[in-house]
């Protein structure tokens, strides 16, 4: 019983061990346009899960947005998510990127609404032109 465990186990590791890398895409995305990309998709899945209700009424499509925002198809999109999935180290510099840009996010958003909290209204810069005399009249 022992070694038929064995023997499975060294099946398995060998099985799995030589999975091929998804090739790279024909139009290869930065790592910072990937991570920019799965940032906007993460919040705007996160404003659907918070309001279901609106969302359906918009009759927006989540992934068609991106594609039209960024001006990719789903083929690119999904090749280069692929792409960055085999790759270890870049899948991970994009989550951190990720992570950082949606807690920056976060931080503006708290900060914004603890003025609002306080009574702070926003301040616009007023009119620096600064006003002419209108020209004389001609006799």
């Amino acid at each position: 019983m022992k070694q038929f465990l064995i023997i499975s186990f060294l099946f398995l590791l060998f099985a799995c061990s030589n999975v091929e890398k998804a090739p790279e895409p024909h139009e290869l995305l930065s790592k910072e346009q990937m991570a920019t990309i799965l940032s906007d998709l993460y919040i705007i899945e996160g404003a659907i899960s918070s309001n279901r209700s609106a969302y359906i009424e918009s009759g927006i499509q989540p992934s068609s947005y991106i594609y039209k925002k960024y001006d990719i198809d789903s083929l690119t999109f999904k090749e280069n998510l692929n792409y960055y999935n085999d790759r270890v180290e870049d899948y991970l510099f994009i989550m951190d990127k990720i992570q950082d840009d949606l807690k920056s996010l976060q931080d503006s958003v708290r900060v914004r609404q603890e003025k609002i909290n306080k009574g702070e209204k926003e301040t616009i810069p007023k009119n620096t032109i600064k006003e002419q005399s209108p020209p004389a009249k001609k006799k």
